[in-house]
């Protein structure tokens, strides 16, 4: 049984995908994925040996060897081109999902979507995204053990920039508004003025221009509320 996190990124899986679980958590995902008969094919993968060996443990007992394949590797780099329609990136920072995607730009040609869920870095992953002419098709919020997790559904082809707040808050979530949205919003505040409680100690961290940033990406913020 999946969590709150892993479960809504599932529900973004289009039926009868072939899908590739990059750094897969012992290969829950597939597994779910092939069980529930959302997905006929999967690949999971991962750069380390340990949850490598761990996600073939899984899924052999799972009796699922013949349709999820286990690969070490890097990233996209396990995957040959048209090999799979979706690419899943899971519980790993926004600055290295965008690596591994810059990392592999033909293989990202290749597909029909992406699931992203970063664990920091949203805005840089954002802008990515629409650098190379994807777009944000939706999104979700999921919470699990207190945390909050965004979920990115992301798909090729051009579309109007959403404002630089909506990097960091997701297009799709400020438009829709799901009901953990401003709680959400609230951390991001909440850490935002940790920040600056800090910088008040000096005076030249208060005259800096990431001073001024910073309160402005909190009054941004707190309008959304």
């Amino acid at each position: 049984m999946l969590g709150s996190r892993l479960k809504t990124v599932a529900d973004f899986v289009p039926p009868k995908s072939i899908i590739a679980d990059i750094g897969t958590d012992h290969g829950y995902l597939p597994i779910e994925l092939i069980k529930s008969g959302k997905c006929t094919k999967a690949i999971a993968g991962d750069v380390n040996e340990g949850p490598y060996l761990a996600a073939k443990r899984s899924v052999r007992d799972a009796g699922l060897l013949s349709k999820i394949d286990i690969r070490l590797g890097s990233g996209l780099s396990i995957l040959q081109k048209n090999e799979v329609d979706i690419a899943i990136f899971c519980g790993m920072g926004g600055n290295l999902i965008r690596q591994l995607l810059t990392d592999e730009p033909d293989i990202v040609n290749s597909l029909k979507g992406l699931i992203l869920q970063p664990q920091q870095g949203y805005s840089a992953l954002r802008h990515y995204l629409y650098e190379i002419n994807w777009h944000i098709a939706d999104e979700a919020i999921a919470k699990e053990d207190g945390r909050i997790y965004q979920i990115i559904y992301a798909v090729p082809g051009k579309a109007d920039m959403p404002s630089e707040i909506e990097f960091e808050i997701g297009p799709i979530l400020n438009s829709k508004r799901p009901p953990l949205f401003a709680e959400m919003v609230n951390e991001f505040i909440t850490k935002a003025n940790r920040s600056l409680k800090g910088m008040n100690k000096s005076e030249k961290a208060r005259a800096s221009q990431h001073y001024v940033d910073l309160q402005n990406y909190v009054q941004k913020l707190e309008a959304l509320l």
